[in-house]
């Protein structure tokens, strides 16, 4: 039985299911007997734990400054003290090989955390020659072996996001991207976006596709250019609620209305879509469901270095940002 099915037989947090096997002491004498009922039901002596050595779990910090990366990593620093653990962020650009490998030496974590897949940072290759579980959170790789990938399908997601503006009644649709790399999740979406255009006969790329780091700025410089620059669109896809908000604003403030005149779409559903006014429609990320299923694969007896990729689901939050095309329409 893994963590979570503990937890839910015996109606507590997986947490309180981790503090249990790692031998903490805050936890109930109420809790613990729930906890071994449910193992003495099973007749398992000894359930789903984690093979600790030092307590410690690493998490690869990316040189980026998305929201998304924030929100993941705050969510992490909320959950992983709950199962007696302590998270090291370790920053990784600028290491080489030999570095990164005398870094996780010193640290002997029992676990690795990734938020992608750096290219130029054999971070996936040093930690297979350790010998140390990994888990990527929120994006895919182009070689998953040995390591477990948490995310939701991306190209599905965009594929979904760019219909529902098409169901809208758009047809001049610019999307804000950022470049592809491999299979991640950018490719993903490109690929989905792509094809849901194609279905529909209608043209995917320039100047209809913008390409920078998901960034507010980016948003805010790629909206002010189309939108001074002659360029036909009635709705922006953006792959950032970050950029998507950038792109509200330019728009704004050139005294276009969203979404009477142009319609905005996000991506990742962080805190700030439901703050951005007018409220952001835009893709969920179950980012609270990535974390905790990252966690508590640590706490798989099997893990070690399994192969495996979970896919989350995702869905479109509507809110105030998108409207049908007869109420939504730039002449460029």
């Amino acid at each position: 039985m893994t963590v979570r099915e503990i937890a839910k037989r015996a109606g507590v947090s997986p947490a309180t299911v981790s503090r249990y096997f790692t031998g903490a002491q805050n936890i109930s004498e109420d809790s613990a007997q729930k906890i071994r009922a449910v193992v003495q039901e099973q007749g398992e002596q000894r359930p789903v734990r984690m093979r600790r050595k030092s307590g410690v779990l690493v998490m690869a910090v990316p040189h980026m400054r998305l929201g998304f990366y924030a929100e993941v990593m705050r969510q992490f620093m909320e959950k992983v003290p709950g199962y007696g653990m302590q998270l090291v962020f370790l920053p990784i650009w600028g290491l080489g090989p030999e570095a990164l490998t005398a870094q996780l030496k010193r640290l002997a974590p029992d676990g690795l955390i990734l938020l992608e897949e750096d290219e130029r940072l054999p971070v996936l290759d040093v930690a297979r020659e350790m010998q140390l579980p990994t888990v990527i959170c929120g994006e895919a790789v182009r070689n998953s072996q040995q390591v477990v990938t948490v995310r939701v399908n991306d190209m599905v997601a965009a594929y979904e996001g760019t219909r529902y503006l098409l169901s809208l009644g758009h047809r001049d649709i610019v999307f804000f991207a950022n470049h592809a790399r491999g299979i991640n999740a950018s490719y993903q979406r490109i690929s989905g976006c792509s094809m849901a255009m194609t279905e529909q006969g209608l043209s995917f790329g320039e100047p209809y596709v913008r390409y920078g780091d998901l960034y507010y700025e980016n948003g805010y410089r790629f909206a002010n250019e189309i939108a001074t620059g002659g360029l036909r669109f009635s709705a922006i896809f953006a792959f950032s609620d970050e950029m998507a908000r950038g792109a509200i604003d330019a728009l704004q403030d050139l005294g276009l209305r969203v979404p009477q005149d142009v319609s905005v779409m996000g991506f990742d559903d962080l805190p700030l879509a439901a703050q951005t006014r007018p409220r952001l429609t835009t893709i969920h990320q179950p980012i609270d469901e990535f974390v905790q299923c990252t966690v508590d694969m640590f706490f798989n007896e099997d893990f070690s270095m399994r192969s495996r990729e979970i896919v989350m689901p995702h869905r479109i939050v509507e809110r105030d940002s998108c409207a049908p095309k007869e109420k939504s329409g730039q002449e460029g």
